[in-house]
């Protein structure tokens, strides 16, 4: 299997909830959300405070609102987008990907998806995992592949060159 034009691969498993925080990160998720959160605590602070001939007017209440809307949006909403992620896409339950010249299938249980490369908008790669971004029914796909998983030697390489070779720019 070293020609990368013919290689497919079926991995089985788990991914735990460390593996989907760093997925998630890798990814880039929150990036976006991270710069409108400051701006937007930013506007709000500048709103509280006021600029007279004599004087600097502070208002308490409505600096109080904008640093509890950033710590809002800065801390707790991510953490809350990937937990929800975690357990709705039910990521911690055993599945099977196969991955062929074509895209990625996902098996769980019954259910399966299907991802054709063309659809996968980003991959990224980290030391433990292979992260590939997609949307799918209008939702963004987080597929997440830990190298643990793959069992031959040089596996885990070989998928990340073919990742690399087929999955989209972002475009």
């Amino acid at each position: 299997m070293s020609d990368i034009r013919e290689a497919s691969f079926s991995v089985t498993g788990r991914v735990t909830r460390d593996e989907y925080i760093e997925a998630a990160k890798a990814a880039g998720l929150f990036r976006r959300g991270r710069a409108v959160a400051v701006l937007g605590t930013v506007f709000l602070a500048a709103a509280s405070v006021s600029l007279s001939p004599d004087s600097l007017t502070v208002r308490p209440v409505s600096l109080g609102i904008a640093v509890v809307y950033g710590l809002v949006v800065l801390l707790v909403l991510p953490r809350w987008a990937v937990a929800r992620g975690f357990r709705t896409g039910r990521a911690a339950e055993e599945k099977r990907a196969v991955v062929d010249q074509e895209g990625i299938t996902a098996f769980r249980g019954e259910e399966s998806m299907r991802l054709a490369w063309d659809d996968v908008r980003w991959y990224h790669e980290t030391p433990r995992l292979h992260v590939l971004v997609s949307r799918w029914r209008r939702r963004t796909c987080l597929l997440v592949l830990p190298r643990r998983l793959f069992t031959t030697p040089g596996e885990s390489d070989l998928f990340g060159a073919l990742a690399h070779s087929r999955a989209g720019d972002g475009a």
